[in-house]
């Protein structure tokens, strides 16, 4: 992790940003009425009992027809063909390729680039406890065979460590990357700021255990290795690593602490000499984290905030998700920073791919009138607190959020009617929802299982 400072320069009347906030410078879910918990195989048991691209290379020169004599130019007399036809064949060959070149690189196209450095042939193991993920997740990521390149290897226990048998096919890779990210986001203490905005914060623990770097990898894996996005940057943050710390201009509305702020601009708007000495032994504890130095005066003041920026960046180099989002900041930026769409109904409707029985059999008449129930249940989650249309996500994917490219395989929605709850095998992305006769028996048997089973083995 890199902590030179940046170096911008500021408007004495501007506001200026610094402190403390740092600115960018297969297993399955299920339930059966019986005495015990059983957990086989790929399956757990519950019991019920217990856009346009914008690109900083340099723009090159289209070739077309009207410079074809130019690039003729370029060869010796004696090797140019006098044959029409085929000096209009190149010329049309030229003009193709400046076309290909001035096309926009897809999101699909640039996470395909990032999915390809995975090594399927190399796997590293991740050991969880589901109650720190984040200490698991660094004693992996600190072994020497580690690779962020690796295909990753999930093992979740339970709060025993005993290991709870689950076979990653994809599940709890999702699973460990969600939860891994809610901790870096609001537990290891290098972010702060409102949920879906956050700026990095100067943290001396996690600076002293690579914690920003570590942060940053887990990101670019987790967006590398199937995980569900990092949606939550700020757009300055988006913008900072984008441009870098050197090309934005910040300011201490920029600074999400209350005290941090006050005690940045208490140092700017200090007049005289004796306000500013104050000021500065006010913040003391904040310069002295950041390891600043240098005497402040009146002339360099606005510098002094400067030095209190640390950068995480480093750790999004893995996989080359860094350079992408610097060569492709506009189809990047809807995996780092959420465009304030919630998740609606209709995304969950749309979500799956139906399996009905027969068409015109019993089977499908009970399917249909499950499917309409399935479809209120959704909008109800929209709008009520019991169970979120994210709890249900969790439930069926892994995922609390809908990854960018979707998922892979799409998922499914079979009907069971075998038991009264709902089952979800996370890996190969099935739904199997019961058939009812009723709407609040459905209702109330999905609200059970899904509150029931945060996680792969546990009821």
């Amino acid at each position: 992790m890199s902590t030179d400072p940046a170096v911008v320069t500021f408007d004495e009347n501007e506001p200026f940003f610094s402190g403390t906030s740092v600115i960018a410078s297969g297993n399955s879910h299920g339930f059966s009425v019986g005495s015990s918990a059983n957990v086989t195989g790929d399956t757990h048991v519950f019991s019920a009992n217990n856009t346009s691209s914008v690109s900083n290379a340099p723009t090159q020169p289209s070739l077309s027809s009207t410079s074809y004599s130019t690039y003729l130019g370029l060869f010796e007399e004696e090797y140019l063909s006098d044959d029409p036809d085929l000096q209009e064949a190149i010329s049309r060959s030229l003009d193709s390729s400046a076309i290909e070149s001035d096309l926009p690189m897809s999101l699909e196209s640039i996470m395909a680039q990032i999915v390809s450095r995975v090594n399927n042939d190399s796997t590293v193991r991740f050991n969880i406890i589901r109650r720190n993920v984040w200490d698991g997740a660094s004693r992996a990521m600190g072994r020497s065979n580690f690779s962020p390149e690796k295909k990753i290897d999930v093992k979740f226990t339970d709060d025993y460590g005993i290991s709870e048998g689950a076979v990653d096919n994809g599940g709890p890779t999702r699973e460990f990357f969600r939860l891994c990210l809610d901790e870096v986001k609001d537990k290891i203490g290098i972010f702060e700021g409102p949920p879906n905005a956050k700026v990095l914060t100067c943290n001396s623990k996690a600076m002293k255990d690579n914690g920003y770097f570590c942060a940053g990898q887990i990101m670019a894996m987790s967006i590398a290795h199937g995980g569900q996005s990092p949606c939550f940057l700020s757009e300055l943050l988006y913008e900072c690593l984008q441009k870098g710390p050197d090309n934005i201009k910040v300011n201490t509305d920029h600074i999400t602490d209350e005290e941090t702020r006050s005690q940045v601009q208490s140092i700017l708007e200090a007049d005289t000499k004796s306000q500013l000495q104050v000021a500065v032994a006010q913040a003391g504890s904040l310069i002295s984290l950041a390891g600043h130095n240098v005497c402040i005066t009146l002339e360099n003041k606005q510098e002094t905030a400067l030095d209190l920026a640390h950068w995480f960046r480093d750790g999004l180099r893995s996989l080359g998700v860094l350079d992408a989002l610097q060569k492709y900041p506009l189809q990047m930026k809807c995996l780092f920073v959420k465009a304030g769409k919630a998740l609606k109904a209709t995304d969950m409707e749309n979500l799956f791919k139906i399996i009905h029985s027969e068409r015109g059999s019993n089977a499908f008449q009970d399917e249909c009138r499950t499917l309409a129930f399935w479809q209120d249940y959704l909008q109800e989650a929209e709008f009520e607190n019991d169970v979120s249309l994210e709890d249900i996500l969790v439930f069926c994917t892994g995922c609390d959020s809908i990854p960018a490219l979707g998922f892979s395989p799409k998922p499914s929605l079979e009907f069971i009617t075998n038991c009264k709850f709902p089952v979800a095998n996370t890996c190969e992305i099935i739904l199997r929802i019961p058939v009812h006769a009723v709407y609040s028996s459905f209702k109330s048997d999905m609200d059970f299982a899904i509150r029931n089973s945060p996680g792969f083995g546990r009821a």
